[in-house]
């Protein structure tokens, strides 16, 4: 058995059949903790429809062309005014454009510095946790209630340069969000290309223009040319997710990958238009490593990792996938991936605090007690896995066991019924966000074989 994973740590928190909403543990995840504020969904931006059937393949094609021109077009405008702001901020008081940009770096670190769910290991090591999206929208929406810049051009500061178009392109995806138009991803986004905040790493998702989604069922297209990301040649969607993939990548390993994010996120169906509206996409590839994306070429993961919340897309190696005529036993990295995607996407937009206040107690308790075996991980040279990296794993591996189902495919919790019997706990909390129905995965492997 290959035992695969890759750590991924997020720019803002390390952890990296459709049916009812309504579930055994009730239709809301909100927080049992007196005075938290409960999960809240962001609005549907854009409806997941299906393309009608009759839809030919150079009809999609067409149609995605022309929805990824009108994204362009529309990215490359510069902003002058902010239409969704008039009347948000009435009492904002009007200072320099040097201490507006100290005062919000200041709002900004107070959010990463905030330990809420923070875990400390036995050892010291601080794990970082927390629906730290959501507070940096609080952190946002307070901020500019209380200041707005004079205006300017723009702000040289050693070699940044702070354009007043950005700012308004940021301030107008703040008041988005506020008046439920908008998604806090896009807030962050827009924020990380007026301070340049984390932009440093190549795949944020600033640099990078978003693929359209477009639900086109059960195949393969063509996907639409954008500038600098012409490495995409196939394309497909669905559960609120684009997946795209190079030319070497098989048809069949792209329908893997929609139909294991379709399953994966059955249970809630309410999932999809956060990850749809906070542009979601995996980048399948099918070589050594992530190098031979455009967006990671000096990121050499042989599995993949997670998409942050302000990063371009997920990875996963398409040879790892188990689809007809790649039979692969061991692990899936799109199942995998998509569990930390999950919680840096969806968790941290719709404050998800029942999951932040249990899930590393329940990590420590099963690595104390020998029940989490976690697999090999790809880590930077020189590095060598600790409990906080265990600890960081635990979910992501535990959910791809139970969702794979298959045993001996994974060192431990490789079935649902080993879960339910030895880590009761954690088969509550994945119960709770994930499918219960059965799937057949990978059936090219016999059971028991």
């Amino acid at each position: 058995m290959r035992c695969m994973w890759v750590l991924f740590v997020s720019a803002l928190a390390l952890v990296s059949c459709s049916s009812s909403v309504e579930t055994a543990f009730g239709s809301s995840s909100g927080s049992s903790a007196d005075g938290a504020v409960p999960m809240t969904f962001p609005p549907t931006v854009t409806d997941d429809v299906l393309v009608s059937a009759e839809s030919s393949p150079e009809e999609i094609e067409a149609k995605l062309q022309a929805m990824a021109d009108s994204d362009f077009e529309e990215s490359t405008n510069e902003y002058d005014s902010t239409v969704s702001c008039d009347g948000q901020f009435p009492d904002a008081e009007a200072i320099s454009a040097d201490d507006f940009i100290d005062g919000l770096v200041d709002a900004v670190d107070s959010v990463e510095q905030r330990n809420t769910y923070d875990f400390v290991t036995r050892g010291g090591t601080r794990i970082r946790s927390g629906p730290r999206a959501f507070w940096m929208q609080e952190a946002f929406e307070k901020y500019l209630a209380s200041y707005e810049p004079l205006q300017f051009k723009q702000e040289r500061r050693g070699e940044k340069n702070f354009l007043w178009s950005d700012y308004i392109r940021w301030r107008e995806a703040v008041c988005r969000v506020k008046l439920e138009t908008g998604s806090i991803r896009d807030s962050l986004v827009e924020h990380g290309r007026f301070t340049h905040y984390r932009t440093d790493w190549p795949g944020h998702a600033s640099h990078w223009q978003p693929f359209p989604y477009l639900n086109i069922g059960s195949q393969v297209v063509a996907a639409p040319v954008i500038v600098g990301l012409e490495h995409y040649k196939k394309y497909t969607a669905g559960a609120g997710v684009v997946i795209v993939g190079g030319v070497e990548v098989p048809d069949e390993a792209m329908l893997q990958a929609r139909k294991s994010v379709i399953y994966q996120t059955s249970v809630r169906p309410e999932f999809h238009d956060v990850l749809m509206n906070s542009k979601v996409r995996i980048s399948l590839f099918y070589g050594e490593d992530t190098s031979e994306l455009p967006e990671y070429r000096g990121e050499f993961e042989p599995g993949g990792f997670a998409q942050g919340i302000t990063d371009a897309s997920m990875t996963a190696n398409a040879k790892w996938l188990c689809f007809p005529g790649n039979p692969d036993r061991g692990g899936d990295p799109v199942l995998h991936e998509m569990v930390h995607t999950l919680n840096h996407v969806v968790f941290e937009q719709i404050n998800e605090t029942y999951f932040y206040e249990r899930i590393y107690q329940l990590a420590d308790k099963a690595i104390e007690k020998n029940l989490f075996r976690p697999g090999d991980q790809h880590l930077p040279d020189g590095e060598e896995a600790e409990m906080a990296h265990w600890i960081g794993e635990y979910w992501a591996t535990t959910v791809e066991g139970y969702l794979m189902d298959r045993a001996g495919f994974k060192r431990s919790h490789d079935t649902r019924d080993w879960i339910e019997r030895n880590d009761p706990d954690l088969y509550e909390m994945i119960a709770r966000y994930f499918p219960t129905e059965p799937w057949n995965f990978c059936p090219e492997i016999p059971r028991g074989s």
